[in-house]
């Protein structure tokens, strides 16, 4: 089950959504972008079925599963580790005088672990900061690959907790 809470980084980039959704849709993207990334791979990629994977700096790895692709607009994903939860993640381009504005979403799954108020409490002033950070971080990393043209180096904006 997905919380009601999400988290949401949103950041314009200098350029226009051609250019930023060939960056996003290129193979193993998230290597030159994503600071938390160690490899990131395609397990099957076509018009009917997408899915990847990120192994993250700390060997943690995650599996994406596309359900939702539209060519520069965006998508929708579920991740998590290949059998456990999954959270939902939307990402979305839109044009604007400024440039493009790219904003990821993440809604992560609540835990069965806990009650109501512990998870609540969890939410509040653990998980949705740490993803806040995360996001920050990656859509950082896109926005500096697109605007500079270099690779993003691993944790450059500082370590995180989850994924270093």
């Amino acid at each position: 089950m997905l919380s009601k809470y999400s988290s949401l980084s949103k950041t314009i980039i200098q350029s226009n959504v051609d250019i930023v959704w060939d960056v996003l849709s290129k193979d193993s993207h998230l290597e030159l972008v994503h600071p938390f990334c160690k490899t990131h791979k395609k397990i099957v990629w076509n018009k009917k079925e997408k899915k990847d994977m990120i192994e993250y700096l700390n060997g943690l790895i995650y599996y994406r599963t596309f359900y939702d692709w539209k060519d520069k607009q965006g998508f929708k994903l579920m991740i998590g580790k290949k059998n456990g939860k999954k959270s939902r993640v939307v990402w979305d381009l839109k044009s604007s005088n400024q440039g493009v504005v790219l904003s990821i979403t993440v809604t992560p799954y609540i835990s069965k672990k806990y009650n109501k108020v512990l998870n609540f409490i969890l939410m509040k002033i653990y998980i949705i900061p740490l993803l806040n950070n995360y996001l920050e971080n990656v859509t950082n990393g896109i926005k500096l690959y697109v605007e500079k043209g270099s690779a993003i180096k691993k944790n450059q904006f500082g370590k995180h907790k989850w994924f270093s």
